[in-house]
């Protein structure tokens, strides 16, 4: 059986990704502050596939340790980590931005995925001595949720477009260091834009009057349903990364 670690579940792609994987059988460790009531009755009929992890990835005391992934992944026949969580406040002109959410947009988008996938590592799902030393016990595939914003400037999404960026410059150094290793995939995506509380939060900025000069596109893409809804871009992103 795959065991299946996603962040951010609650809504949006998150939640979406979580239905997917549950409903495939596979065993799930779903990572963040809060999770649906069909997501606890889902845990609570099957306590053994099903986990809910209450977790403030802002916070890095409150991550999962490896000894708690370790008793997750043990004996699973592939392992997947989807970091998926993600903040796109604070958007503004820099000068203006609140140092608190910055920080917390520092610590969610680019600190835990950073420590989450270490303390994966150090579980042993990758063999560190020994005969096939740095390869993996197990197929895995590491996901990051990044953002076409790491690539271009936006106006005001600084914070959001350096922590995807740096993000994206860890994951390509996990994708080096095991090159080697064909059993290891460290993938970073742009899921695009769908119909989500990000682009809810993208639209109320627009009206904000801070520094957003895309922020009527956002509005037009809502206005013209132009938005996917996330569980066609997860079975998009499943269908072609995870197969």
């Amino acid at each position: 059986m795959r065991s299946v670690l996603i962040t951010g579940v609650s809504k949006g792609l998150g939640s979406a990704f979580f239905e997917e994987f549950v409903g495939a059988g596979d065993r799930v460790l779903a990572i963040g502050r809060r999770f649906t009531e069909n997501q606890y009755a889902r845990e609570r009929a099957e306590p053994q596939r099903i986990r809910l992890r209450v977790t403030d990835l802002a916070y890095p005391a409150s991550l999962p340790t490896a000894a708690e992934l370790a008793s997750f992944v043990h004996g699973a026949s592939e392992i997947i980590l989807i970091h998926n969580a993600a903040t796109v406040r604070p958007i503004g002109a820099i000068g203006t931005l609140p140092p608190d959410q910055v920080a917390y947009a520092a610590s969610v988008n680019f600190v835990a995925p950073i420590l989450l996938t270490n303390a994966l590592l150090a579980t042993g799902v990758i063999r560190p001595t020994g005969e096939g030393a740095g390869a993996a016990a197990v197929p895995l595939t590491v996901l990051f949720i990044s953002s076409a914003a790491a690539h271009r400037p936006v106006g005001g999404w600084a914070v959001y477009a350096a922590t995807k960026r740096g993000a994206e410059a860890f994951f390509d150094g996990l994708s080096a260091q095991h090159a080697e290793d064909g059993r290891v995939r460290v993938i970073n995506i742009n899921p695009g834009v769908m119909d989500t509380e990000m682009q809810e939060q993208l639209r109320e900025y627009a009206k904000s009057g801070v520094y957003f000069p895309d922020g009527e596109r956002f509005v037009s893409l809502h206005t013209h349903r132009e938005l996917p809804h996330p569980l066609e871009v997860a079975r998009k992103i499943i269908a072609d990364t995870l197969h």
